[in-house]
This record gives C-alpha cells, sequence and structure tokens, in this order.
C-alpha cells in the first residue's frame, strides 16, 4: 500500500490515527482508507494520492476542501 502525506491535515498524533474508513469507489469497488501517523494509506491501486484519500480529507476538513 502506498503512503500518502496529507497537506490539509497533520497526523501525526492524531486521536483519528488508526481509524479505517469504507470508500466505494466509482465503479462500486470497496476500499479501505486508513489514518496513519505520516498520512493516510489506501487499498486501491493508485500511485498517486487518490480521490478515495481526498473524499476522507474532505470528511474530517469539511465541504470547503475540493475534493476534485
Amino acid at each position: 500500500m502506498k503512503k500518502h502525506e496529507s497537506d490539509e491535515i497533520n497526523t501525526k498524533g492524531h486521536p483519528f490515527v488508526g481509524v479505517v474508513w469504507p470508500v466505494r469507489g466509482s465503479k462500486g469497488d470497496n476500499y479501505a482508507v486508513k489514518m496513519e501517523n505520516f498520512g493516510f494509506t489506501c487499498t486501491c491501486v493508485a500511485y498517486r494520492k487518490c480521490k478515495h484519500i481526498k473524499s476522507v480529507e474532505a470528511g474530517i476538513c469539511g465541504p470547503e476542501l475540493d475534493v476534485e
């Protein structure tokens, strides 16, 4: 799994570290996004920070975060 730092959230020591969010992809596949001390991981195959991670960040930060 690729590790992706968050530009929006300081994840180090964050109370959500270890939390796993289930995310349904656009084609109906299910993925798991997990917050770690270093950022986020996702079970999808993307090499860059995926839209699944971005959607979890938007859910945490609020609607002002642009997911696209």
